[in-house]
């Protein structure tokens, strides 16, 4: 069931092609959304295409599972990893051609992150007290100028954004958000697990606390709070999009004693609108919000008050 509070609305509903097993990543360009979904089994990663008619279009099948991919001079960077569990990145254009292929050699604990927008970027963890990032060199298949980002209270956290990529880094009662690409750092005066988007060109973090989901744009000091049951054991995730958007995924008690998932997808000033059973990811595309569950896509559009 989904409770409709506040602004938004279910736009649309569309059954997907392939049942989603462990990931989805979503990445839009102009009126195209396209769908990666991963296959276990095979090792596969399924990309689709659908259009502003919300019909699907299958335009590959990678032989890698992916982790991340975003739209760079009109391809698809996807970064995964290959048959034998080896770090990969694959380039394809939109109607499906793979362009590159470049292994890694490294043993990532958080798998490459992929983005920047003169210049393709990618961020990895291999040791616990490090993040590395570097720049993806097409011609020679290597990663060049790298730079190590030193980790003094492991773990850290990986978030990409439409044009950088950040480090989350916790220290004692705060948290450092460093920009990969500009090397600028924010130091926030927040010791709960934060996340990172953009609004724009707004750049704005969300944490939970109390019980609340609260959200700060980066050059300013007022924060948001919108009260969520069991936001404190949530997993917190910003939407990049054209306003600051937080989805919180968490687990709650049914009255029969038995655990169900549930999701609250918020903004400043605003009620939280409730999605129950579990979303793999959510996006945005076309001024709609894009939820993927296991087996369908919800569309949510702004409600009109």
């Amino acid at each position: 069931m989904t409770k409709y509070k506040s602004f938004l609305k279910i736009e649309k509903t569309v059954s997907l092609p392939v049942a989603v097993e462990t990931n989805a990543v979503l990445v839009s360009w102009k009126e195209s959304l396209f769908i990666l979904t991963n296959s276990i089994a095979k090792r596969e990663t399924f990309v689709f295409k659908m259009s502003d008619s919300f019909t699907f279009e299958k335009i590959k099948t990678l032989p890698i599972l992916s982790t991340s991919a975003y739209i760079f001079e009109g391809q698809i960077i996807v970064s995964g990893s290959d048959n034998d569990g080896k770090a990969i990145i694959v380039a394809i254009n939109f109607s499906g051609e793979i362009l590159q292929k470049v292994p890694l050699e490294i043993t990532p604990s958080i798998w490459p992150m992929v983005g920047g927008t003169d210049k393709i970027y990618v961020a990895w963890q291999e040791k616990a007290d490090e993040i590395k990032r570097g720049i993806l060199n097409f011609n020679n298949s290597e990663i060049e100028q790298i730079q190590q980002i030193p980790v003094e209270n492991p773990p850290a956290k990986l978030i990409a954004v439409p044009k950088t990529l950040f480090a989350i880094i916790s220290e004692k009662n705060k948290t450092i958000v460093i920009d990969l690409i500009t090397n600028e750092q924010h130091f926030l005066n927040i010791s709960q697990s934060i996340t990172v988007g953009q609004a724009n060109e707004d750049i704005y973090f969300g944490w939970a606390e109390n019980d609340r989901v609260c959200l700060k744009f980066q050059h300013s000091d007022e924060k948001y709070c919108v009260a969520s049951k069991n936001a404190n054991i949530g997993k917190l995730q910003a939407v990049s999009r054209n306003e600051a958007t937080l989805w919180l995924q968490k687990q709650e008690m049914d009255i029969d004693g038995n655990y169900q998932w549930k999701s609250a997808i918020t903004q400043k000033d605003v009620e939280d609108f409730e999605i129950d059973n579990f979303i793999h990811t959510v996006g945005a595309w076309n001024g709609m919000l894009v939820a993927v569950q296991e087996s369908k896509i919800i569309f949510l559009k702004k409600q009109t008050i």
